[in-house]
């Protein structure tokens, strides 16, 4: 997440919520709260999910309607990718006694971490389809 915020540093007032925020990142607890949630969330589909589709597939849905939920402070999926590519890179520096078993884990994960973002995308995109309906509905509710 560091090196997504110093990317982007509009991440950094995002996921603030706009308010103020540690100048020392690291030290920040909503950040360690953020990374801690993301550990947890691959941990959880890998090792008590086991990789289940349908199950990953939901899991990464119900996280894509969550971040949606951030798109009033200027969250947008390319953020996501941005998170992402970093994180691809961070797997890169992994040190394996083989390098196949390297080769083999980074291509995996790049799958498992291209499908969830994909699918936190569709959610994040229904849900913005979904706020702009009922926005309109309202609109055209209220008596000109």
């Amino acid at each position: 997440m560091l090196l997504c915020i110093h990317s982007s540093p509009k991440l950094n007032e995002i996921i603030a919520c706009q308010m103020y925020c540690f100048r020392d990142l690291t030290k920040w607890p909503k950040l360690h709260k953020i990374s801690q949630a993301q550990f947890d969330f691959f941990e959880r589909i890998i090792h008590e999910y086991k990789l289940d589709s349908t199950v990953v597939s939901e899991a990464a849905y119900q996280l894509g309607v969550i971040h949606a939920r951030y798109a009033e402070y200027g969250l947008k999926p390319h953020f996501l990718d941005l998170w992402r590519q970093h994180l691809e890179k961070e797997l890169d520096k992994l040190n394996f006694e083989k390098p196949e078993e390297k080769v083999e884990f980074c291509d995996s994960f790049r799958d498992l971490m291209l499908y969830v973002t994909e699918t936190l995308n569709l959610a994040y995109s229904r849900c913005q389809q979904q706020a702009a309906l009922l926005k309109s509905k309202e609109k055209s509710a209220v008596p000109p």
